[in-house]
C-alpha cells in the first residue's frame, strides 16, 4: 500500500497554488475588468472582442461562456456600478448643504476617487444605450434609482431653505441631470478641465439659480 507523504517541497507548491488561487480573480471578474481596461483605452466601438481576450489572459472560447458580446460586458459594468453610484448618492446625505453635497459628489467622481469606468465612457454608453435596448432598460433603471436619491435630497433642501420652494423638481432633475451628462462628456474629451477642482465654484453658482428668490434679491440689494 502506497501512502503519499508531504514533503516539504510538495507543502510549497500546495501553499503557492492556494495563494495563486486566492488572488487570481475569477473569470467573471478578470473579463469585466479586462474591458474596462480596454474600453477606457480605446473606446467602447473601437474594442474588439478578441483584445478583451487577450487582456483577460483568455481564450475566445472561455470568454464566450461569460458574455456572448460586447454589449453584455458593458450592461453587466453598469450593473455593477450601483454601488458605486449609491456611495455617491450617500453623500447627499452626509454633507452639511445640498451644494457642498453636489460638490463633494462631482470631485469624488472628477478625482477617481469613485471609480466608474461609465463615467470615463459617458459618449459611448449614451450613444450605445439608444440603440441597445436592454443596455437602456438597465440604464434607466439605474438613473430612476439615482433620480429618487435626488429628489428626495431636494425636497430636503426645498424645507431646509436651501432650493426655492417654488421651483417645480421634474425641471430641476432634469436641469441637473443635462448639467450632469454635459460635465461627463466633458472630463472625457478636455481632461485639462480639471472638474474636480472647480466643483466648488460650479455649486457655488448652482446654488445662486436655485436658491431662494428671496435671498437672491438680498445679494443684489
Amino acid at each position: 500500500m502506497n501512502i503519499a507523504v508531504d514533503t516539504p517541497a510538495v507543502t510549497g507548491v500546495r501553499a503557492a497554488k492556494s495563494s495563486a488561487d486566492k488572488s487570481r480573480p475569477d473569470p467573471r471578474r478578470r473579463i469585466l475588468d479586462a474591458a474596462a481596461a480596454c474600453f477606457t483605452r480605446n473606446g467602447f466601438h473601437a474594442t474588439s472582442m478578441q483584445e478583451v481576450c487577450g487582456e483577460a489572459a483568455m481564450s475566445p472560447g472561455a470568454l464566450y461562456r461569460y458574455f456572448p458580446s460586447k454589449a453584455a460586458i458593458i450592461i453587466a459594468i453598469v450593473e455593477e456600478e450601483r454601488a458605486a453610484r449609491a456611495a455617491l448618492m450617500a453623500k447627499l446625505d452626509q454633507a452639511p448643504s445640498f451644494f457642498e453635497a453636489l460638490a463633494e459628489m462631482g470631485r469624488s467622481l472628477f478625482s477617481g476617487e469613485v471609480p466608474m469606468i461609465c463615467a470615463e465612457l459617458a459618449p459611448e454608453v449614451f450613444a450605445e444605450a439608444s440603440r441597445n435596448p436592454a443596455l437602456k432598460r438597465v440604464f434607466d433603471e439605474v438613473e430612476a434609482e439615482m433620480d429618487q436619491s435626488m429628489r428626495r435630497a431636494l425636497e430636503a433642501a426645498q424645507a431646509r431653505g436651501e432650493v426655492d420652494s417654488g421651483l417645480d423638481l421634474d425641471g430641476v432633475l432634469l436641469f441637473l441631470n443635462a448639467l450632469g451628462d454635459g460635465l461627463l462628456m466633458r472630463h472625457r474629451l478636455n481632461p485639462e478641465t480639471r472638474l474636480a477642482e472647480r466643483m466648488p465654484e460650479i455649486s457655488a453658482l448652482l446654488a445662486r439659480m436655485l436658491g431662494p428668490k428671496a435671498r437672491a434679491v438680498e445679494a443684489r440689494s
